[in-house]
């Protein structure tokens, strides 16, 4: 049994081939980490969880213990702990894991979709989990992207403090180089004033990136020993993240922590998910009053003119 405050590396499994990069990724957490795993099944019986006697299914069982087994085998110093869950697929994991732990889930599976580039439960578990999430792709494999940075995508405007520091965290345990990663899509503003555009975006950037700094500022004493470099950009954040992600070995982004469904998750982050080849960190955010997910990373441009108009300190 875990213990009551025993943080512990949660992964779905569903039994399919796709769904081996999602397991082998929480192994190598749980290993890097030094805590527990917990593989989870889920028996989708279209009902709500049914209580803990209930009958389980022996395929999910020997599903589970095959699988158990088999990491045992291959890293016998690993606590490893198995759990069967009748319900829907999202709302079972979500019971099986507590804030502090770490959920990790594959790009696709465990769910009817096949058309989506990411499947429909991981997409509802990234809105909805309190606890940061990880989302693998299938191709993923131990060692693979292993030189590339951490790279994440910050909003200045936002309180992104508990993303940044994940992604600060995840360097300086592999060793990899981060890279903060910023931008504003100032297209609408500059359309509509063409003469003032110009002056107001140079005053913008050298603004945006000031703050950014003083953000990520603190960190550099906390951890030394990682290597940083700030970028500010503007476009579309989710274009500017993928572009100056380069070979990341994970990307990081935050989401609003009260968002509960997919919309609250941010036109960022989804597009994000959608399209990174690395795996992606989820960070549930708790944002200032006003600002939705949909403003993450990506200051919205109304922001951008009211701070423009205010003076400079």
């Amino acid at each position: 049994m875990y213990e009551r405050d025993e943080t512990k590396v949660v992964v779905g499994v569903d039994g399919s081939e796709r769904n081996r990069a999602a397991i082998d990724y929480a192994v190598t957490s749980a290993l890097a980490t030094s805590r527990p795993l917990k593989l989870v099944g889920v028996v989708d019986v279209g009902v709500p969880d049914q209580p803990a006697t209930a009958e389980v299914p022996g395929h999910e069982w020997v599903l589970l213990e095959d699988i158990r087994d088999q990491v045992v085998a291959e890293h016998p110093r690993l606590s490893v702990r198995t759990l069967v869950r009748f319900g829907h697929p999202v709302s079972a994991l979500l019971a099986s894991v507590g804030e502090r732990d770490l959920l990790v889930v594959g790009k696709r599976g465990m769910g009817p979709a096949r058309s989506m580039r990411i499947g429909t439960t991981a997409l509802r578990l990234a809105a909805r989990a309190s606890s940061p999430l990880v989302v693998v792709p299938p191709w993923w494999r131990v060692g693979s992207h292993h030189s590339g940075a951490i790279v994440v995508g910050i909003d200045p405007a936002a309180d992104e403090e508990t993303a940044l520091r994940m992604a600060f965290v995840e360097a300086a345990r592999s060793g990899a180089p981060l890279r903060v990663v910023s931008a504003v899509d100032l297209r609408p503003m500059l359309v509509w004033d063409k003469v003032l555009g110009a002056p107001l975006y140079r005053q913008w950037e050298q603004r945006s990136m000031a703050s950014l700094e003083r953000l990520v500022g603190p960190f550099h004493d906390e951890f030394p020993g990682v290597a940083v470099t700030v970028v500010r950009d503007h476009g579309h954040a989710a274009d500017v993240l993928t572009d100056y992600a380069g070979d990341p070995q994970l990307i990081v982004v935050g989401r609003d922590h009260h968002g509960g469904s997919s919309i609250g998750l941010g036109a960022v982050a989804r597009e994000v998910l959608n399209v990174a080849d690395v795996p992606v960190l989820v960070v549930p955010v708790a944002r200032p009053k006003g600002l939705d997910g949909s403003a993450s990373m990506s200051d919205s441009t109304a922001t951008a003119a009211k701070s423009l108009r205010e003076p400079a300190t």
